[in-house]
């Protein structure tokens, strides 16, 4: 199970840079980088409404449970929003390889503050030297991907 579920990060980290490339070019399609986010959204929304209401045969919850979280929680999707369109406005300038390892050294970095304080409702682990070497590594090679 846990190597399907690495399979599927790595498959998710590969379609990053494509998505960016496709949001990208529909940008000059559209004329607007926030119109071709909103495009990008609304085809995701859909598929996931598909998924979700059609293929799984889910409903919604109740505003009982709605009333039940905490705010932060539902900052997921304007996060979301922040990454679609930095793609939008970033790749077709530096390039997908550029704006993939910047953002995995930005995702890595936040990462680690994640688990070493247990935040989020993570589990806590700590943040040692190999950790540390292994952010710095990928933090350089970040910057020498975005050298031209």
């Amino acid at each position: 199970m846990r190597e399907m579920l690495m399979a599927l990060a790595v498959l998710a980290g590969g379609a990053l840079p494509v998505q960016a490339a496709i949001n990208g070019q529909l940008r000059g399609f559209v004329g607007s980088p926030v119109l071709a986010s909103l495009i990008s959204f609304a085809m995701g929304t859909l598929v996931l409404g598909a998924i979700h209401f059609v293929a799984l045969g889910g409903g919604l919850p109740s505003l009982a449970t709605v009333a039940r979280t905490s705010p932060w929680m539902w900052l997921g999707g304007p996060l979301g929003t922040l990454f679609v369109l930095a793609g939008v406005l970033v790749t077709p300038k530096i390039g997908a390889a550029s704006m993939i390892a910047l953002v995995i050294a930005g995702q890595l970095c936040v990462a680690l503050l994640l688990d070493h304080f247990a935040l989020i409702g993570l589990p806590g682990r700590e943040v040692g030297a190999l950790r540390i070497l292994g952010a710095g590594l990928l933090v350089a090679g970040a910057l020498l991907i975005t050298r031209n």
